[in-house]
């Protein structure tokens, strides 16, 4: 009782902060390069971005990210093929998570960390992303879980949960974190999740793609720059900052508030 009450009691926030939101993207887009990060870094917020590195020109597919990274945001490992479940598809013939191993999954992890330690050496720790925000190997009676391989090589790790719950910092599973996908969604829309977060003491997660470049995963110019604009006026309220960032700040609260995981 009393380590229940003392979790109670604290927060993992720094003082004035009732929230904290991380703004995510996956698949290192061009738009991600040309349009979000020169409206984040005229905000002055840091996010993270989820980059597959894949095929023998990695170093190139890497290079612009190196930039990003030097200007303060994560660069996150996505794996290196993107692998998901073939429900997604209509044939039963590609590779996909049902036919892979946990051994197969976690050398494809380990590659891609490999490779982002190489072109960016100077990023200690960084968080990982789940494909399509499938978390698992096998099917039916195969079937697995693999978020203990990520919780052994990552402090954190993004899925997707239920819509529209953050993450409370004293009971969410860090390793499997829930999200909320972007998508055509309206800048009001995303402003109202922001403001949930706050009002709710959560860690929320936003999952961006494309910004404006036509994709079905795309959002708008207009509505991204509404929820900076949000943002920017409550940043003494709502504190953005890369997941990474915000893992280890509550693992550390954790720690210190007596709460095993």
């Amino acid at each position: 009782m009393m380590d229940h009450l003392r979790y109670l009691q604290s927060s993992p926030w720094l003082e004035g902060y009732s929230g904290a939101l991380s703004l995510t993207f996956d698949d290192g887009r061009e738009s991600q390069l040309k349009k979000a990060i020169p409206m984040l870094d005229g905000y002055g917020f840091k996010a993270t971005f989820f980059i597959c590195p894949k095929g023998d020109n990695w170093r190139e597919v890497l290079s612009p990210w190196v930039e990003v990274f030097k200007a303060g945001h994560e660069v996150g490992n996505h794996t290196v093929s993107h692998i998901c479940s073939r429900a997604l598809s209509m044939t039963r013939t590609e590779r996909c998570l049902e036919n892979m191993t946990l051994a197969g999954i976690e050398a494809d992890i380990l590659e891609a960390s490999r490779r982002i330690r190489a072109a960016i050496p100077e990023q200690e720790t960084f968080t990982f992303c789940y494909p399509c925000y499938n978390n698992f190997v096998g099917h039916g009676l195969t079937r697995q879980s693999y978020v203990p391989i990520v919780a052994k090589h990552f402090p954190a790790g993004r899925g997707i949960g239920e819509f529209p719950f953050g993450n409370y910092p004293a009971t969410c599973d860090l390793h499997y974190l829930w999200s909320w996908p972007m998508e055509g969604r309206s800048g009001i829309e995303m402003v109202g999740l922001a403001e949930r977060t706050a009002a709710e003491n959560q860690w929320g997660i936003m999952t961006f793609h494309g910004i404006d470049d036509g994709g079905n995963l795309s959002v708008s110019e207009a509505a991204f720059r509404e929820l900076c604009l949000f943002l920017s006026r409550n940043q003494k309220r709502i504190w953005v900052a890369p997941m990474v960032t915000v893992a280890l700040r509550i693992a550390g609260w954790r720690k210190s508030a007596g709460i095993d995981d």
